[in-house]
């Protein structure tokens, strides 16, 4: 007795495949074709003769098994349009947000047999392959222009320097005492928090182009001479402080000197790339008490600071590209 073939359907990505698999192999025959991706020679020759309709014109989606058309189409067109006109401009949008436009839409098309229900937002999303995401990260808010001229240059700046002598530090803020937005919970329980913990540090990181040598961190807190440090005689970072616990030009400036005396005992030049602004880019000449003498800083040879940095970190930055 034959065995029963099991039945399979095939989803508009796999059929597309097969389409291109017959199209650059015109001499092999349909069985085989049929045999190699699992198939009944029916099925393929249903796939061949309604090819047209899985072209990537169609817009189906390609993990879509079955090929369900909208009733409204024109209304869903209009949605999709306006969709990816607001995520354009980096603008959220909800699903009761989406539903309210669809209602509009068709309302102006007249069709008052629409609904935008949650089962048409469900289906519309798994249509057009649309998810419900949390926005993260700085990037959207980037002027591509800005950073393409920032990278042409950076080749003429960074001439005569290794890659080990290429230095980039930057800030980020230390929530330590923010809980998690997600948990596990209970089905039956209520999912409730409450509010997070404002209190921060400021951690500034540096490392070279390479990866080969990270700088000592350092770290700004609200006091001078917080209680955990009781009895603690050395720290694996530097400290400081200020009222509201944020980077300063004096600290800044500070940072520097002490990485320019590091500098200067390994008898090294190099280039520091930052996301600061002139301000805090003045090094002052400093007072060697010891000597008595002014000291001005050879060392760190040369300091670059990234086209309007508040915004360009996320894609400018050796640090915050993951060095």
């Amino acid at each position: 007795m034959a065995q029963k073939r099991k039945r399979r359907s095939l989803s508009v990505a796999e059929k597309r495949n097969i389409i291109n698999y017959v199209d650059q192999n015109p001499m092999t025959k349909k069985l085989d074709i049929a045999n190699k991706f699992g198939i009944p020679a029916s099925t393929l020759a249903t796939v061949l003769k309604f090819k047209d309709k899985f072209s990537e014109e169609s817009g189906f989606n390609v993990n879509s098994k079955r090929l369900k058309s909208c009733e409204y189409k024109d209304v869903e067109e209009c949605v999709l349009k306006w969709l990816k006109q607001c995520r354009d401009k980096i603008i959220p949008i909800g699903g009761p947000i989406l539903q309210e436009k669809a209602q509009r839409f068709a309302v102006e098309l007249g069709h008052e047999g629409f609904r935008a229900s949650n089962r048409w937002l469900q289906n519309f999303k798994k249509r057009n392959e649309v998810v419900f995401r949390k926005i993260c990260g700085e990037s959207g808010s980037v002027n591509e222009q800005v950073c393409d001229d920032w990278k042409d240059n950076l080749a003429e700046l960074t001439t005569g320097y290794d890659p080990e002598d290429i230095f980039n530090a930057d800030e980020t803020g230390l929530f330590y005492k923010c809980l998690p937005d997600k948990t596990l919970s209970f089905k039956s329980d209520k999912c409730n928090g409450g509010k997070n913990s404002k209190l921060r540090l400021t951690v500034l990181l540096g490392t070279n182009c390479t990866g080969t040598y990270k700088l000592k961190p350092l770290i700004i807190g609200k006091y001078q001479k917080p209680r955990c440090f009781k009895n603690v005689n050395n720290l694996p970072t530097d400290y400081t402080s200020n009222h509201k616990a944020r980077m300063t030009s004096d600290a800044f400036c500070n940072w520097l000197k002490s990485l320019d005396k590091e500098m200067k005992k390994k008898n090294k030049k190099i280039l520091m790339d930052t996301r600061y602004g002139e301000a805090k880019l003045q090094v002052p000449d400093y007072q060697d008490n010891k000597n008595k003498k002014q000291i001005t800083s050879y060392q760190l040879d040369k300091c670059i600071d990234k086209p309007d940095p508040g915004s360009h970190t996320s894609t400018a930055s050796l640090v915050c590209g993951g060095v």
